[in-house]
C-alpha cells in the first residue's frame, strides 16, 4: 500500500508529532529518499525515535521499508491524481480517466494490505459455520448483498445468527455498530469490513478484513471508491475459499445453475 494512502487510512490516529513527520515527508518525497532517519528528523524538527514510530504508525515495519515504498510510489505516480472531485461539465473522456485511475488505486492498495492470516481465519469461521448473517447500511447494503449472493450459491443461509459478517466503511455506522455489539454480547463470533484504521466496529470482531482508505471526493455524489474495494475484498475473499473447498463448491455450483435452469424452463412453458 502506498504511503499516501496509509497515511488517509491513519492519519486521525497519529499524534501531532507523527502528522508532522508524515506531513514533510509527503511535501518532500524525492529528498526523503536521500535521507537518514537522523536527517529527516533534523529536518522535520522531532527525534529519531519520533521518526521510526511514525513509519510503524504507517504500518510499516522501519524507517527503511517506508523509503523503500516511497520510491515505488514515486516511480508509479504519473498516473495518479490528487483531484476526486466530478466538475460540472466534465468531458465523458475525463470522467472515464478519472475513475480507472481512482479504481485501479483504490483496488491495488485494498490487495496490497491484505492479512493473509485474517483470511485463512475468515475462511476456517465460514467453513465451520451452519449460518451466515450478514449486515450493512446504505452502500456497505450492497456489499453486504453480494456476500449473500455469493456463499448462498455454496449452500450457506443468511438468516440465521450463527457467524456474523458486518460491513461499514467508516466502521462508526450506528446501526451496523450496535448490531455488532450485540451479537458479540450474545456470544457470536463476528467477522468486519471497514477501512484500514482502529474504528468503533473494529473494537468487536473476532477478525477484522479491511480496504484502503477511499478516494472519495468532498462532494461524493455515490460510495463509488469504497464500493470498488469492498467488492474487490469479497471477491479475493469469495475465491480463495472455493479453491480451498473446490470440489464441494463445484457440486454446489452445479446444483444451484441447474435449479436456476430448471426453473427459467418452467416459466417458459407457461406454468405448465
Amino acid at each position: 500500500m502506498s504511503v499516501k494512502g496509509n497515511y488517509q487510512s491513519t492519519r486521525s490516529e497519529l499524534s501531532e508529532t507523527e502528522k508532522k513527520i508524515v506531513d514533510y515527508v509527503m511535501a518532500h518525497s524525492q529528498a526523503v529518499l536521500t535521507m537518514s532517519v537522523h536527517d529527516l528528523a533534523k529536518a522535520a524538527g522531532t527525534s529519531p525515535a519520533s521518526v521510526s514510530r511514525a513509519a510503524r504508525r504507517l504500518q510499516f515495519s522501519g524507517y527503511n521499508e517506508l523509503k523503500m515504498q516511497l520510491a515505488a510510489d514515486l516511480k508509479g505516480d504519473t498516473n495518479q491524481s490528487d483531484d476526486q472531485e466530478i466538475q460540472k461539465n466534465a468531458t465523458l473522456t475525463t470522467i472515464k480517466q478519472k475513475l480507472l485511475i481512482d479504481a485501479n488505486q483504490s483496488l491495488r492498495e485494498t490487495v496490497d494490505q491484505i492479512n493473509e492470516a485474517n483470511v485463512d481465519t475468515i475462511i476456517n469461521l465460514i467453513h465451520q459455520s451452519d449460518r451466515l448473517l450478514v449486515f450493512g447500511v446504505g452502500a456497505s447494503y450492497l456489499a453486504a448483498q453480494n456476500i449473500a449472493q455469493k456463499w448462498g450459491r455454496l449452500g450457506y443461509p443468511d438468516v440465521e445468527q450463527t457467524l456474523c459478517w458486518f460491513i461499514s466503511n467508516s466502521g462508526e455506522s450506528p446501526e451496523v455498530v450496535l448490531a455488532a455489539k450485540l451479537a458479540k454480547k450474545a456470544g457470536l463470533q463476528v467477522i468486519v469490513t471497514t477501512k484500514l484504521g482502529k474504528n468503533s466496529l473494529t473494537k468487536y470482531a473476532d477478525v477484522s478484513i479491511q480496504t484502503s482508505q477511499p478516494m472519495e471526493a468532498r462532494n461524493r455524489f455515490a460510495a463509488t471508491q469504497s464500493l470498488h474495494t469492498q467488492f474487490m475484498l469479497i471477491d479475493i475473499l469469495y475465491y480463495a475459499y472455493v479453491s480451498r473447498y473446490y470440489d464441494a463448491a463445484k457440486i454446489a455450483t452445479d446444483q444451484s445453475k441447474a435449479a436456476v435452469t430448471a426453473y427459467r424452463e418452467f416459466l417458459r412453458n407457461g406454468f405448465k
